[in-house]
């Protein structure tokens, strides 16, 4: 068989933007999401289209776009509704211009880019006309409204591109209207494949989205999952689901934080999946699953329900944006008999939070006691759960403080898979968090409080977060009254000074370097606290007057000492040892030396 005698299915073109949208007319799936251009991304095509007219550019390519054949002449818009939709709005409001300067021929053009009609059509009532492309339902009567030339609302991403269009054309005038007009229908080009009914499309699209740059997870997943309801008894569910993937996206900040939450959720349901491979691993998982039981999408429907759930979604925030006078935190707090404590779940997730390594199994174990209705059960459960989560907030920063560097690529699988464990345990006092936490503590020996100790005693620090976080842990647990502190507020102060030129004045210190990033040389200043100026750097004297009227004891303590060498640093740093060791300590439940 020659190469020439083999039939395609999947057939791909290179037409211009104009011949594109009079072939046919064109439906975004109901799965799409709504239009999500910024006015930032509709000004940056509007300037590349202008740059490419001024540069004499014969050929302006704007990607490749996936569409479905759903009847002869009907396509469904797989991939590239952003760039349709904005295409059409920028016809739409030159056609305007077109109209009120009588120019019929390109005033015709655009009404074929925007409405049903042939080219020896005469009708230009738009109002009997019928759009050559459907948007989502979100954003289907806006668009009408749009490119009938209609008045409009003030909400929605739809709007404020069509605003930045119409600013952006009113400004061109007449004459580089039509240059833009003629760029537009001779030189814009897309590359489109054409998909029959009898091929999946989500299929081409995540082949497509895998190869090369690899493109957003999220998106991989959302249609892996929509692509279980695409039979037609499925209409009634099929729009739930849609509602249910579109709720998460108004609770959480942006596409990231969505994409973080996905991460965080789907491993604490299906254990370690790789980043890299994350689309690929989750799809397999859910797969597998849907595969045990009778109705598959079934299984999908009751697992986007639970993604979706609101308490779900909000539990991930509180973890990932942890914030004072959260109502959960006070709630958890309150029933696990820690109200009046210093080391609550809020701290913990303070502490935690730049661990995103940590995610998944704080998510699994709180979810279990948002689970839980009965009030005495809950009770139980929520303290046992506060005690676990202070063992991993006590491992995972007594690690930070001791290791190098912290790497979490050491501990997720553990972490991710444990946090399985837990969401399908039939009983979560079951699952023995702390023989997990002791496996991963092969290399730095944390769990050991003569170890760590030692370690503590020996150790220079250069990272200021880390130096914040364990004095300011260490005073708190000192200052119960540490409300009046914020740690955002508290500064580092290196007591025997960085800068070798201040290091004259320091007598007992044969090579100041050596000790200048022990932490036994540091301490925090508050916000009101009087910072030791230029003068006062020439010795302690200088400075332990400031230091006796701080606000945070940890600083008074060193305002106490009459000198500073390097035997106050060294006793001085095994004290802090000994209060950080008491501070992130695993206390009530854990089997080992402490």
């Amino acid at each position: 068989m020659k190469p020439s005698d083999v039939s395609t299915v999947i057939t791909a073109a290179s037409t211009s933007f104009f011949r594109l949208f009079c072939a046919g007319r064109f439906t975004v799936p109901w799965h799409q999401r709504r239009y999500d251009w910024k006015p930032e991304h509709v000004d940056e095509l509007l300037h590349d289209f202008a740059e490419a007219i001024e540069t004499g550019r014969s050929c302006y390519f704007l990607g490749t776009v996936i569409l479905v054949q759903s009847a002869p002449g009907r396509w469904l818009i797989n991939d590239g509704q952003q760039r349709m939709v904005t295409l059409s709005l920028i016809c739409a409001s030159l056609l305007r211009t077109f109209n009120a300067h009588g120019d019929s021929h390109r005033a015709h053009m655009a009404l074929r880019i925007l409405f049903a009609i042939d080219e020896n059509s005469t009708d230009v009532d738009s109002d009997r006309l019928t759009p050559r492309l459907t948007p989502p339902r979100d954003d289907k009567t806006r668009y009408n409204l749009m490119i009938r030339s209609k008045s409009i609302g003030a909400n929605g991403k739809l709007t404020l591109a069509w605003r930045q269009i119409d600013t952006f054309v009113a400004g061109m005038g007449l004459d580089k209207s039509t240059r833009f007009f003629d760029f537009l229908m001779q030189r814009v080009e897309v590359a489109c494949l054409y998909i029959p009914e009898s091929v999946d499309p989500n299929s081409v699209y995540e082949t497509i989205n895998c190869r090369g740059k690899r493109l957003d997870d999220l998106d991989l997943i959302r249609n892996h999952l929509y692509s279980y309801f695409n039979a037609e008894d499925d209409d009634a569910r099929r729009d739930l689901v849609h509602e249910h993937l579109e709720g998460i996206r108004s609770q959480l900040r942006d596409d990231a934080q969505f994409t973080e939450y996905a991460r965080c959720y789907f491993q604490s349901r299906y254990g370690f999946l790789r980043k890299t491979n994350f689309y690929r691993e989750t799809r397999r998982h859910i797969q597998s699953k849907s595969d045990r039981i009778d109705t598959r999408s079934s299984y999908v429907y009751d697992l986007i329900h639970d993604f979706a759930l609101r308490d779900n979604v909000e539990l991930f925030r509180v973890i990932a944006t942890p914030s004072r006078g959260n109502h959960f935190v006070e709630g958890f707090t309150k029933s696990s008999g820690q109200s009046g404590s210093n080391r609550t779940l809020a701290t913990f997730l303070r502490e935690l939070h730049t661990y995103k390594v940590t995610q998944p199994l704080l998510f699994a174990l709180l979810s279990r006691y948002v689970a839980e209705t009965d009030g005495r059960r809950r009770r139980r459960l929520a303290r046992w759960i506060h005690n676990r989560i202070k063992h991993i907030t006590s491992f995972v920063i007594r690690t930070a403080l001791v290791a190098p560097k912290f790497e979490p690529s050491h501990f997720e699988g553990e972490f991710s898979d444990l946090a399985a464990r837990i969401i399908s345990a039939p009983d979560v006092y079951d699952v023995d968090v702390d023989a997990c936490l002791k496996d991963c503590d092969s290399t730095y020996s944390v769990a050991d409080g003569k170890k760590f100790k030692a370690r503590m005693t020996e150790i220079a620090m250069r990272d200021s977060r880390r130096i914040k976080r364990l004095l300011f842990a260490v005073n708190c647990n000192m200052q119960p009254d540490g409300d009046l502190m914020n740690e955002s507020h508290c500064t580092v102060e290196h007591i025997l000074p960085r800068s070798p030129r201040h290091w004259a004045g320091w007598k007992g210190f044969d090579d100041p370097a050596e000790w200048v990033h022990r932490i036994g040389n540091m301490t925090l200043l508050g916000r009101h606290d009087n910072k030791p100026g230029e003068a006062d750097n020439q010795d302690f004297l200088a400075k332990k007057d400031a230091y006796s009227r701080s606000a945070i004891q940890l600083t008074r303590e060193v305002g106490a000492c009459d000198d500073w060498s390097p035997r106050e640093i060294i006793e001085r740093q095994h004290k802090l040892a000994v209060r950080a060791a008491r501070v992130w300590s695993f206390g009530e439940g854990w089997h080992g030396s402490n």
